[in-house]
């Protein structure tokens, strides 16, 4: 394996370009028993950074949830989910008060992980049950987008902690929320790349102007309809109920 060295003094490798740490050079004209060492060196943080940060080794598992938006299909190992991947082309019908859902768990090929069966109960909630989701566990996540401290995961991170079951916020709000109210369009790209869309719900994020935006790049706007129709309306049969509501019950 080949190395180069950047202008900040940072270690390339020629095939990954994986960034590392900066690893001080000795000084011209020395030893070679001292190169050599700095090149171990530098070998070693680059395995370390990249059994950090990898995450193509991973054994994967899939399962599907027949849901009243489509089959939703969610992939994920020991360490957690990988994606949540939505029926771009299935259209759901309308979203009424009246209706209620049930969702069919399919049988995955092999056992599924306790990262699995989290994510597959929560999303079951979501649609059965949703003052349900805020008292169960999490799925953990092990999509590379969540194992680094960038501003895409911050804002996915915020987005998901903050924004609740029925309520909304634009792109400039939630650039705020995130520490940087002039990043709405790092906000939209970091949008596009949720991997785990309705647990991390990018469905909650509009425009200013108050029309819904796309969602999965603008072929699920359907989809993002129907998800904010349903959370709007047992929202709001919490509010108008005299009775306690069987959906949602008073506080």
């Amino acid at each position: 394996m080949s190395w180069v060295r950047v202008a900040s003094g940072n270690f390339l490798t020629r095939d990954s370009r994986t960034r590392l740490p900066r690893v001080r050079l000795p000084p011209e004209g020395g030893s070679s028993q001292k190169l050599l060492h700095v090149a171990n060196m530098a070998a070693r943080l680059h395995q370390k950074v990249a059994k950090k940060n990898n995450t193509n080794h991973c054994k994967q598992v899939t399962a599907a949830l027949q849901s009243p938006i489509g089959t939703i299909q969610v992939s994920g190992c020991e360490e957690g989910i990988h994606f949540i991947q939505l029926q771009e082309s299935f259209v759901p019908k309308d979203r009424t008060r009246v209706a209620s859902f049930t969702c069919e768990v399919c049988e995955s090929q092999e056992e599924m992980t306790a990262s699995l069966k989290y994510c597959m109960t929560w999303l079951q909630a979501y649609f059965s049950e949703p003052w349900t989701t805020e008292k169960l566990p999490l799925p953990a996540f092990h999509h590379p987008v969540f194992q680094q401290e960038t501003f895409t995961c911050n804002v996915l991170m915020t987005l998901m902690n903050d924004v609740k079951f029925g309520e909304m916020v634009s792109y400039k709000e939630l650039a705020a929320m995130a520490g940087n109210p002039k990043a709405m369009r790092a906000v939209g790209g970091a949008m596009r790349a949720n991997p785990v869309p309705i647990i991390v719900p990018c469905h909650r994020v509009i425009c200013s102007n108050g029309q819904i935006g796309n969602y999965i790049g603008g072929r699920g706007n359907h989809l993002k309809q129907w998800l904010l129709t349903h959370e709007k309306l047992l929202k709001e049969s919490r509010k108008t109920s005299r009775e306690p509501c069987p959906i949602l019950p008073q506080s």
